[in-house]
């Protein structure tokens, strides 16, 4: 009778640990085609801010997608592809200064601003912006309001014949003496189709896109 009160109680015992064993098993086997889901990142706070370097020293621009969305976009996702690295600012002034165009990069200044991205951007010009003093917009064509691609400016003086006819997007928060340094550089005299051609190459090394915060009365154009 004891010995089968033993094989009982044996056979009992192994029963309880295969079953567990089979359990644990199957939860490892659980784990193990389920994965544990990563979260993404949080979206970046405040608005994106783009620093331009150039040879003579950084110009920093906040973006305004409230202001243009479809322009920074653009601009943004040329800024962080690289497009600019290399390009030039080819046409320099005492008002404005022009760059971003990939014709620049080769040796040739008579083709430089007539290069583009091989995509355009629609208008969407702000009505009551006053284009002054640190104004970054996209050039285009005079006839054609969308007809901006890649080649933008930045505004040294007020140009009120430009308010309301270009996509404004940024606005420098840093740097604007660099951009004023690069629009007094000598320029080419022996051709008036190059008159405002700098006679050096002033060269966009690349661009960093980074986000700041900026307060709530900082975010809206100013108004004329």
């Amino acid at each position: 009778m004891m010995r089968i009160l033993k094989l009982g109680c044996l056979s009992v015992f192994v029963l309880f640990t295969f079953t567990t064993c089979s359990q644990q098993s199957g939860e490892d086997a659980g784990s193990a085609s389920a994965p544990k889901k990563e979260e993404p990142p949080p979206p970046p706070k405040g608005d994106p801010v783009v620093t331009i370097q150039t040879d003579k020293g950084d110009i920093v621009v906040r973006l305004l997608p409230k202001v243009a969305p479809r322009t920074v976009e653009r601009f943004q996702k040329m800024a962080d592809l690289g497009f600019y690295a290399r390009t030039t600012f080819h046409y320099v002034s005492a008002g404005f200064i022009q760059g971003g165009d990939p014709a620049s990069k080769n040796n040739d200044p008579y083709d430089d601003g007539k290069g583009n991205a091989g995509e355009w951007i629609t208008a969407e010009f702000a009505e009551g912006y006053e284009v002054d003093r640190g104004t970054v917009g996209m050039m285009r064509k005079d006839d054609q309001p969308d007809s901006s691609s890649c080649q933008f400016f930045i505004v040294l003086k007020r140009k009120k014949e430009w308010d309301g006819k270009y996509n404004i997007f940024g606005q420098v928060i840093e740097g604007i003496e660099v951009a004023d340094e690069i629009a007094k550089v000598p320029t080419i005299k022996k051709d008036s189709k190059l008159s405002n051609r700098p006679s050096a190459k002033q060269t966009i090394k690349g661009m960093r896109v980074e986000y700041r915060e900026f307060p709530a009365e900082a975010e809206e154009p100013k108004s004329g």
